[in-house]
């Protein structure tokens, strides 16, 4: 080869070289353009990663595990003839691979290497800071002639070496070329494509398929606080990943804990990851190289950016730098998605707290009613002012129609959370099979019926109140997850595996004796405590009978307005009858028996003979006279043999033969409730 030639030479595969728009590109051009040159039959071309001491196949005859050459591509960089030939800093050449001393010759089969020879020659550009300044090697060009010892003479080495050098600024160039336009193309998707979280790594597959060639790509999200810190993956595509597995594994000694601390990418190559825990389990699913690239929304570590390959050795620190700046684009699209989801969360809520509130608003109760000057109730007025500007949990209990619901109320409306909601749930009310759905809400597809996200009671007061009426009637299982909503203020609605974060204060009232339930096994004595921060106990109206004539006047003023009647006062006969009665309905039975009074009474002046019902509790109950009546009875006789008690196999419902559910409903439309304990 002559001094003209080679000149010629180095022109013509240069020319090639910079029409070349992408490293694929690049690497044909390289070939078509050397291989006649040298007489040659392979031509390979490696990136180099210095951090790693890495070399990255770029060729496909070198990606190709059907290939020859594929097992040179997956040794680790010590003792190979390119190590030698960036160390040297020059072209090196080796006649007979199987004499030679590189790795190399043990890789290849014995009947390929015997005879083979081998030229290499650095990709090497020299630092902008002078001549002696450190040489920057970009990677490696090898020259291959299968079975013929002797190809190369010192003049061809001479002239790789030379090749080496004058190639190095054209790679640089065609690299930054694919990573602009690579760049490009991801953020004209991420912003003007239509995707989900779980669609966003989807949606940029074929673009890295074009410059990387992953074959696992993923996304993975950080969870937990930094006590309990770990990952979940949002979407995952080449590889199965069975997260439960991964448990097995302490955090701090994984991939994803060096990233979360280090807040740098993590280039594996399939001989660097013994330090992480994890990497035989990666290695059994067939994944030995892989690139971690962290990504940041808002200024906190978000998660990160996964990309793994069935290779060792499979990306370099350029494919690293790609990923970095891709991981800068999704980071920014990750936020944008967060947001639009904050807000759809938002909407949804708000339009459910509307028609919540919408049903609440007619059965809500007017807090005027909290009226009395008696001790007994000026003790309960005295203990809400306390507890109200707190964050604390009140356990309200008192008898049947004492006004449990009207304390909860006015705790809210004198507490700091007062401009946010107060939901109510009656856990009497709801079937065991729904109120966990209501209570957490559900995901779509979790039950039959759930053919939408549903937020739960506990995510429509965020920020504000959840008052649990009828407390003691919650089903046992479902009272662990209240426990922990009320220690962690977290919980997973049914069917999802996200952890839903609120801040709730919890108000919970009851008339059912809870330490006969806890006896009983019906309750759980770690959740009565962690309910019973302050107890607050309402009287009974008989309890506090001066404020009776107080009430009396109050409810024949509220109704004479609403049912337009003109009654001005209560005669003393009337007051002294509703002072005497001992009211086991308490409150809420004086009020019915007044808007009784007032739709039946003819003058200005509410009479003793307007007062229908009064004291009925005390008659002898007629014989039942229709079905109905009947099927009261002897649901009410059967719910007092049992005590009241619903559910189980000593319960009510069990003897009947039916639901709880069932009995609720019977009641509900038999009018059938619970009578008053005795006043101990």
């Amino acid at each position: 080869m002559g001094t003209t030639t080679t000149t010629r030479d180095h022109f013509r595969i240069l020319s090639a070289l910079l029409q070349a728009k992408t490293l694929r590109e690049f690497d044909e051009r390289l070939q078509h353009e050397l291989a006649p040159v040298l007489s040659c039959d392979v031509i390979g071309l490696y990136l180099y990663s210095q951090t790693t001491a890495a070399f990255s196949p770029v060729s496909e005859s070198l990606r190709d595990p059907a290939s020859p050459a594929f097992p040179i591509a997956q040794l680790p960089a010590a003792g190979t003839i390119k190590e030698a030939a960036v160390l040297a800093g020059q072209a090196i050449v080796t006649n007979d691979l199987s004499t030679s001393p590189w790795t190399e010759a043990q890789a290849l089969d014995p009947q390929i290497c015997r005879g083979t020879s081998v030229l290499v020659s650095p990709i090497r550009m020299p630092s902008e800071s002078g001549a002696d300044a450190m040489v920057k090697t970009l990677g490696i060009m090898a020259a291959v002639s299968p079975g013929r010892p002797d190809t190369f003479s010192e003049e061809d080495r001479v002239f790789f070496d030379l090749l080496g050098l004058h190639v190095a600024p054209v790679l640089t160039a065609v690299l930054a070329a694919e990573e602009r336009n690579t760049l490009v193309a991801i953020n004209s998707q991420v912003i003007f494509g239509t995707m989900t979280l779980n669609t966003l790594i989807h949606s940029i597959q074929p673009i890295l398929r074009e410059v990387i060639h992953p074959d696992v790509t993923g996304l993975v999200r950080f969870v937990g606080d930094s006590h309990n810190r770990w990952f979940e993956i949002v979407s995952c595509e080449g590889v199965a990943v069975d997260q439960n597995a991964l448990r097995q594994f302490p955090f701090e000694r994984m991939a994803a804990a060096e990233i979360l601390t280090t807040g740098k990418p993590l280039l594996l190559t399939g001989h660097n990851q013994q330090r992480f825990a994890e990497h035989g389990y990666f290695e059994s699913l067939g994944v030995f190289s892989a690139m971690l690239c962290p990504l940041l929304v808002r200024g906190a570590p978000y998660g990160f950016l996964a990309i793994g390959s069935k290779r060792r050795n499979a990306f370099s620190e350029r494919d690293l730098a790609l990923v970095e700046q891709i991981g800068f684009h999704l980071s920014h699209a990750i936020a944008n998605l967060s947001a639009y989801e904050e807000i759809r969360q938002l909407k949804d809520q708000l339009e459910q707290e509307n028609v919540y509130l919408r049903k609440e608003m007619g059965a809500s109760l007017d807090l005027k009613s909290l009226v009395g000057d008696s001790a007994a109730l000026q003790k309960s007025l005295k203990a809400i002012e306390q507890v109200a500007p707190t964050d604390s949990t009140v356990l309200i209990t008192g008898e049947t129609g004492t006004g449990k619901e009207l304390v909860a109320q006015a705790i809210h409306q004198l507490s700091p959370r007062q401009q946010n909601a107060l939901i109510t749930v009656n856990c009497a009310a709801l079937p065991p099979t729904l109120i966990e759905s209501e209570l957490f809400g559900h995901e779509r597809g979790a039950f039959t019926n759930a053919t939408s996200r549903k937020l739960g009671r506990f995510e429509l007061a965020h920020r504000g109140t959840i008052f649990l009426d009828e407390v003691g009637e919650l089903p046992i299982d479902l009272q662990m997850k209240l426990l922990r909503v009320l220690e962690a203020q977290e919980f997973n609605r049914v069917g999802g595996s996200q952890t839903i974060r609120v801040d709730v204060r919890v108000l919970a009232a009851t008339n059912v004796d809870l330490d006969q339930a806890i006896k009983r096994g019906a309750f759980r004595a770690d959740l009565f405590y962690r309910l019973n921060v302050f107890p607050l106990r309402l009287p009974a109206l008989r309890e506090r009978r001066e404020d009776i004539p107080l009430l009396a006047r109050h409810f024949t003023q509220k109704y004479s307005l609403r049912h337009r009647k003109s009654l001005t006062r209560i005669n003393s006969a009337a007051l002294k009858a509703l002072s005497a009665y001992d009211w086991p309905g308490n409150v809420r039975e004086l009020e019915h028996v007044i808007e009784r009074a007032v739709i039946v009474s003819q003058g200005p002046i509410l009479t003793i003979d307007e007062l229908d019902g009064l004291g009925r509790g005390d008659e002898q109950a007629p014989e039942p006279r229709t079905l109905a009546e009947a099927e009261r009875a002897h649901i009410v006789e059967t719910l007092s043999r049992t005590n009241w008690i619903l559910a189980g196999k000593q319960g009510a419902a069990e003897k009947l033969g039916m639901k709880r559910s069932t009995l609720q409903h019977r009641m509900k439309k038999l009018e059938i409730s619970r009578p008053p304990r005795p006043a101990s």
